[in-house]
């Protein structure tokens, strides 16, 4: 690690936050960097211009992304610069034109899965999207909403990533099981032992995978999530695990954080090697650092609130991540003035990279 670049990674953070006036669970940038979309709990996908000739980032708001019924819980911009995706708890897809002014959807397919879709991610040539949810399938799909295959993986589904050449898929559970699978054939090549990360706690599955990467060259699998110690008021170290993809062999653990500091919630690459990653933990908890794998600690790490995912912006120079409003609970004791309980909200944090 040498200081010319763990000063590379000194990121700087914007003077205040931009305000996003609910709370939203996942966010994605369209590839020109103009478009911010975030899937919010109540069912819709929220959308910005990314005002970029300000001197720091702004955002104004555009009509909602509509269509959807709960949570959205996962969206994505396809590359073709004019088309988004996202799905709910309520197991339906949806495909929206986000430049055009109006929110309804170009397609949807209601009841895509038997219940919660939990990620929706678009293959490497732009020509597909796979779903996965809780009912165990993986399913591709073609970009106008036609379903073109599916894998029975089973359990309870929780995340998956392409390998940079389209030919594998990479699927996590809550159960913290991992496995590889051939698109082509439907057929499994591999599991990875992440029992670690997962837990049964008297009636209660605790832990699983909560965030996976595969690394630009395809040779390392990342998957992230907690150690877990019990369930309810879940503790546990946030913990990323790096497999040798070849192999299938564990090369790294890695904690980062106290019990208290629970997940790893989400993983981006730099192209200067380096992982981007978010963790959440118990109310007010959570960090964002920047880590390569071959370091024991972080070139950066700074505190912030229930963090759920890191988006660098297309250009380069910075990144946003999507946070909880300080003070988040939710057994009512916070109040506003008039005596009622407060709504949750999730701050977008700007973090500017030197230069």
């Amino acid at each position: 690690m040498t200081p010319e670049l763990k000063a590379k990674f000194t990121l700087k953070p914007s003077k205040k936050p931009l305000d996003l006036p609910q709370q939203f669970v996942s966010a994605c940038f369209s590839p020109t960097g103009v478009f911010l979309l975030a899937g919010s709990m109540e069912g819709t996908v929220g959308r910005w211009n990314v005002l970029l000739e300000k001197p720091e980032p702004e955002l104004a708001e555009k009509p909602a992304l509509t269509g959807l019924t709960s949570w959205v819980s996962t969206c994505v911009c396809l590359p073709d610069g004019k088309l988004a995706a996202g799905a709910d708890s309520f197991g339906n897809l949806a495909c929206w034109s986000y430049c055009d002014d109006g929110g309804e959807p170009v397609w949807k397919v209601a009841n895509a899965h038997d219940g919660w879709i939990r990620e929706v991610i678009v293959s490497p040539d732009g020509q597909k999207l796979a779903t996965c949810g809780r009912d165990g399938r993986v399913v591709f799909w073609s970009t106008d909403g036609q379903l073109q295959a599916e894998i029975k993986v089973g359990g309870d589904l929780s995340v998956m990533r392409f390998a940079p050449d389209g030919k594998s898929l990479f699927v996590g559970s809550l159960e913290g099981k991992v496995s590889q699978w051939d698109v082509a054939s439907s057929a499994k090549v591999r599991d990875f032992d992440a029992g670690v990360l997962f837990k049964p706690d008297r009636l209660q599955d605790v832990g699983g995978i909560r965030s996976m990467a595969v690394s630009p060259d395809g040779a390392m699998l990342l998957v992230g999530g907690t150690q877990p110690v019990n369930g309810g008021n879940v503790q546990g170290k946030p913990t990323a695990l790096a497999f040798e993809v070849a192999t299938g062999e564990l090369k790294k653990k890695k904690e980062f954080g106290e019990t208290g500091d629970v997940y790893v919630t989400d993983f981006e690459w730099h192209p200067d090697g380096c992982w981007l990653i978010s963790t959440s933990g118990n109310p007010g908890q959570g960090k964002f650092l920047c880590w390569r794998v071959e370091d024991e600690q972080p070139l950066f790490e700074t505190k912030l609130s229930n963090c759920h995912a890191v988006r660098p912006h297309p250009s380069g120079k910075w990144l946003a991540l999507l946070t909880t409003n300080a003070n988040s609970n939710g057994n009512g004791k916070v109040v506003d003035k008039d005596g009622q309980y407060r709504g949750n909200s999730s701050p977008l944090v700007v973090m500017t990279f030197p230069g």
